[in-house]
C-alpha cells in the first residue's frame, strides 16, 4: 500500500473507530446513570467495582500478548496463527482456574462474601475470549476498522440490553458482571465470520518463540498499565470502605472514562499504523502529531467542563448523592489532559519495535503510583478518598515526563514540534 493510500486508509479507520467509540460511550454513560439511579447504591457499586477491575489486567495475562506481535511481526502462516490460538485458550482456561480457586480468599479479605460467586461468574470472560482474539488480530493488522467496528457496536447494544434488563429485574449487582459476558459472547460468534481462516490441528509452540518473545515484552506493559491504574479502587476499597469506593469511582467514571473513549479512538488505529510506517520516521512522527492533536482537541473542552461543572455533572447523570465527588473529579481532570497523550506512546513504541521501552515506562509509572496510592491509603485518613484522586495527581506527571523522553529519543523530535499545535489548543480551550 503506497503512503497516500495508507493515509487514507488510517483517516478512514479512525473515522469508523470514532464512530464506534461515539456509540459505546453513550451507551455506558446511559446504562450507568439508569443503574445508580435507579438500582444501585454507592455501597453496592463500590462491591461490584471491586471485583471487575480486576478483569482488565487478567484478560491480557490470558492473551500473552500473541495478538500484538501477530500485528506487528511478519505475515503469519497456518502453524503459527493456530498455536497461537492453543496457547491463549490453554493461558485463558488455566486462569480461570485460578480466579474459582482464588475467589473466595479475595472476598473474605474483603469483607465482602457475595464477590466470591461475582468473581466466578465474571471470570468466564477468560474462556470465551481466545475464540476471536486471532481473528480481531488479523482483521486490525489488515486495517479493517470498518468491521470490526460494525461488530463493537451491536456487541455494545446487546451488552446496554442486558445490563438494563438483568438490573431491572432485581439483580443489580449482577448487572455489570453479566453484560461484558453477553459483550465477549457476541464478538466471539461475529469476529470470526468476517475471516476465511480457522484454527487448524497444528501446534508448534516452537514456531511462536519470536511471537512470545516480543508478546509477552508487550502484554508485561499492559497488564502493569491496568494493574496500577485500576489498584486504585483496590486501595480506596481497603482504607475507606465499599461505600468510598462506589464515590471514587463516580468521579473516575466521570473523568478517566471519557479520556479513554476519546483516546482509544486514536489508539486502536495507532499501533497498526505506526508499524506500517515504522521504516519511514518522518512519516511515524508526522502522524504522530496528527493524533496528538486530535486527542487534545477533544480532551480538553471535556476537561475544561468538568473543572467548571463537576457537581452539576455527577448530579444529573448519576445522582445527587455522588455530588460529593466533584473535588475527586476536578483533581483526576487535570490528570486526564496528560492520559490522553500517554495513550499514544506505547502503541507507537511497540509498533517501531521496541516494546522493551514500552515495558520500561509501565513499570516507572506502576512504582511511581503504587507508592503514590499505598502512601494516600496509610497517610489520607482525613482526606478520604481525595487522597487517592491527589496521588494520581502528584505521581501520574513523573511517569508522563519518563514516556514523553523515550517517545522523544525514538523519533529525534524537537519539543517545540509537537508542542506548538497543542498550545494553540489549550489557548482556545483556557479562553
Amino acid at each position: 500500500m503506497d503512503s497516500p493510500s495508507l493515509t487514507k486508509t488510517i483517516d478512514h479507520g479512525l473515522a469508523w473507530v470514532a464512530t464506534a467509540t461515539a456509540l459505546v460511550a453513550v451507551c455506558d454513560v446511559v446504562a450507568l446513570a439508569l443503574i445508580l439511579h435507579l438500582w444501585l447504591d454507592a455501597t453496592a457499586f463500590g462491591v461490584v467495582s471491586a471485583v471487575v477491575t480486576v478483569f482488565p489486567a487478567l484478560t491480557l495475562l490470558a492473551e500473552l500478548g500473541l495478538p500484538a506481535a501477530l500485528i506487528q511481526g511478519a505475515e503469519p502462516d497456518d502453524t503459527r496463527l493456530s498455536t497461537a490460538f492453543y496457547l491463549t485458550v490453554a493461558a485463558g482456561l488455566a486462569l480461570y482456574a485460578a480466579v474459582v480457586l482464588l475467589a473466595p480468599v479475595v472476598a473474605a479479605a474483603q469483607g465482602q462474601p457475595q464477590m466470591t460467586r461475582l468473581f466466578q461468574v465474571g471470570g468466564l470472560m477468560l474462556v470465551i475470549r481466545p475464540a476471536y482474539l486471532m481473528h480481531r488480530a488479523l482483521l486490525r493488522r489488515q486495517l479493517r476498522f470498518q468491521e470490526l467496528s460494525v461488530i463493537r457496536m451491536i456487541a455494545n447494544l446487546v451488552e446496554l440490553v442486558v445490563k438494563l434488563g438483568v438490573a431491572a429485574a432485581g439483580h443489580g449487582l449482577w448487572c455489570l458482571v453479566v453484560a461484558p459476558l453477553a459483550r465477549e459472547l457476541v464478538y466471539a460468534l461475529a469476529i470470526p465470520t468476517r475471516l476465511r481462516w480457522r484454527p487448524r490441528l497444528l501446534c508448534a509452540p516452537r514456531r511462536c518463540g519470536a511471537d512470545l518473545r516480543f508478546g509477552l515484552r508487550t502484554s508485561s506493559g499492559e497488564i502493569l498499565f491496568h494493574v496500577y491504574s485500576n489498584l486504585d479502587y483496590q486501595i480506596v476499597s481497603a482504607y475507606f470502605g465499599a461505600t468510598a469506593l462506589g464515590l471514587y469511582r463516580a468521579a473516575f467514571e466521570l473523568v478517566i472514562e471519557p479520556v479513554r473513549f476519546v483516546s482509544e479512538v486514536v489508539t486502536v488505529v495507532a499501533f497498526p499504523a505506526f508499524a506500517r510506517l515504522r521504516h519511514d520516521r518522518g512519516a511515524v512522527t508526522s502522524q504522530l502529531v496528527k493524533f496528538a492533536r486530535h486527542n487534545v482537541a477533544t480532551v480538553l473542552p471535556m476537561v475544561a467542563l468538568i473543572v467548571v461543572a463537576a457537581s452539576e455533572l455527577l448530579t444529573v447523570i448519576i445522582g445527587p448523592a455522588y455530588a460529593p465527588a466533584a473535588t475527586a473529579a476536578r483533581v483526576l481532570a487535570v490528570v486526564g489532559v496528560l492520559r490522553a497523550l500517554s495513550h499514544l506512546g506505547p502503541p507507537l513504541l511497540d509498533g517501531l519495535g521496541r516494546p522493551e521501552l514500552t515495558l520500561r515506562y509501565h513499570v516507572i509509572a506502576a512504582l511511581v503510583l503504587g507508592v503514590a496510592f499505598v502512601v494516600a491509603g496509610q497517610s489520607g485518613q482525613s482526606l478520604g478518598y481525595l487522597a487517592v484522586a491527589l496521588a494520581w495527581a502528584a505521581g501520574y506527571p513523573l511517569a508522563f515526563a519518563a514516556l514523553a523522553f523515550m517517545v522523544l529519543g525514538q523519533l529525534d523530535l524537537p519539543v517545540a514540534k509537537l508542542a506548538r499545535p497543542l498550545a494553540r489548543i489549550g489557548a482556545l480551550v483556557l479562553v
